[in-house]
């Protein structure tokens, strides 16, 4: 199993899936306004200061900062820019402003978007908003996330207007989705497990919604669930296989491991986020208790491993040291990227002063070793790719971690010299030649979803469809005896 989702339907059954989505869609429109005007406005109790400080808790947990903030000044006020594969999707203000935020939204309002992804007005929440992992969530945690945004400066910030084509900026085709992909309901612990093992499954499941970024995505763009946790690609970067599997996942790692890896964001010998995983350290997972932690932990070895043939040993265990950097000092061109002739020099003359001549970085693991190193041993060289152009920042309790990225400074080919250079020192055995043209990708934020080329088979099988039906009607209606017709009587 790789982390690239494996499109193997044929097209035209992609298409019906996509056509008996947009049909169901239509369908439950008027149902979903009904449902929303049918529910009362309860009066709200009135918070309490216990409430609030466990709806920050459950805030953090659940890592609402990260898609509700653009400017760290206004903090959930929205504005966050989500790259998917069909668009951008901003997230909205979710301050207590009542103009431009959630401020006017009842109790009940609240609820029934993070348990059924319907909004006050009765309109359908896009799945970036993940719903389909909140709707786990017991109706007292939701009432205190509420209390405790509500307790927060309201910050007046127009929300902006997505930018997705059409049909998929119609709301109401999310029925559709809703239908494939949602499965609405409040999680029941397990009484065969231990409290510990359903308090994992609570936050892995729920309010951390882990699955949403490391479960590959199915033709809908839905998780597939019959391969949780074993790695998905989005946005360029590469979320890790999680599963207990000891050469694809994290089998070969101690507990404890996963705990400091969830709380510091390093593990020397073993990983250093970057990316996606580094904001959710850095603004939810760091902040949980350690309980917590070791209750996710417990969760995640009990999940059905998922394998891939292809993986010989884990990402970590590739690489060794080098030894031919001394040879190239005192070269121009280790100094001058442009002059570089090789990816030694534009190694020595861009990262060794960091990640030492020999790629064993330094001690602590501030700058990584780059042999035992998940990323560059990674057979895909998507995440390697974005770290060279982005860099890596992430910010602790006691401390900041920070590589600059290089796409200002190196053009895609010195980027793949390079790139193939680390792989071939300290990486993937297996690991493709890197070229130019897959840099470009990663520069412009990862791969294509195959899915859009579906679209126009959905929409043309839609069409089909809704002219069947129209035809079906028109010939019923055509067919109905009128009452002045004997044989009728």
């Amino acid at each position: 199993m790789t982390a690239r989702s494996q499109l193997t339907f044929p097209r035209w059954m992609a298409g019906m899936v996509l056509a008996a989505g947009l049909a169901q869609g239509a369908a439950a429109v008027a149902a979903d306004a009904a449902a929303a005007n049918a529910v009362a406005a309860a009066p709200a109790a009135a918070p309490n200061a216990d409430q609030i400080t466990r709806g920050a808790y459950l805030a953090k947990a659940a890592d609402c900062i990260a898609c509700h903030t653009v400017d760290p000044a206004k903090p959930f006020a929205g504005g966050y820019p989500l790259a998917t594969p069909f668009g951008t999707i901003y997230g909205p203000n979710i301050t207590p402003d009542k103009e431009t935020g959630i401020g006017n939204w009842s109790d009940e309002d609240f609820i029934r978007a993070l348990h059924n992804g319907i909004d006050d007005e009765g309109k359908h929440l896009y799945p970036a908003f993940p719903y389909a992992s909140f709707t786990k969530l017991s109706r007292d945690d939701v009432l205190a996330i509420k209390a405790y945004l509500f307790s927060l400066p309201p910050i007046p910030q127009k929300n902006l207007e997505n930018k997705l084509p059409f049909p998929l900026n119609q709301r109401w085709i999310l029925a559709g989705w809703n239908l494939f992909n949602f499965k609405p309901g409040e999680w029941k612990d397990d009484a065969g497990k231990s409290p510990e093992w359903n308090r994992g499954a609570y936050l892995v499941e729920g309010l951390a919604h882990c699955q949403e970024c490391h479960t590959p995505r199915n033709l809908t763009m839905g998780v597939d669930l019959k391969r949780s946790f074993g790695g998905a690609q989005l946005g360029g970067w590469t979320a890790f296989n999680i599963t207990p599997d000891p050469i694809s996942g994290i089998g070969g790692w101690k507990d404890e491991e996963v705990v400091q890896y969830l709380k510091t964001g390093l593990v020397p010998g073993k990983a250093s986020a970057a990316g996606g995983m580094a904001e959710a350290i850095e603004h939810s997972l760091q902040y949980l208790s350690e309980p917590d932690l070791k209750a996710i932990v417990t969760y995640l070895r009990s999940v059905p491993a998922i394998s891939d043939a292809a993986d010989k040993k884990p990402r970590y265990a590739w690489g060794q040291a080098a030894d031919d950097d001394a040879e190239l000092r005192g070269v121009a061109a280790v100094s001058v990227s442009s002059n570089a002739a090789s990816g030694a020099e534009l190694f020595s003359g861009n990262c060794a002063s960091c990640h030492s001549a020999s790629g064993s970085g330094v001690v602590g693991g501030y700058y990584p070793s780059l042999f035992s190193n998940s990323v560059v041993g990674a057979r895909d060289p998507g995440n390697l790719l974005m770290v060279i152009l982005h860099g890596v920042q992430r910010r602790g309790k006691d401390e900041q971690t920070f590589m600059p990225g290089f796409a200002d400074h190196l053009n895609d080919g010195q980027v793949a010299m390079l790139a193939n250079y680390v792989v071939k020192q300290y990486g993937h055995a297996d690991t493709p030649p890197i070229t130019p043209e897959q840099v470009k990708v990663q520069r412009q934020g990862g791969p294509v979803s195959p899915v859009l080329t579906l679209l126009p088979w959905g929409l043309g099988a839609a069409g089909l469809i809704v002219l069947f039906i129209l035809f079906s009607l028109i010939m019923r209606r055509g067919r109905r005896p009128s009452k002045d017709d004997p044989a009728a009587s």
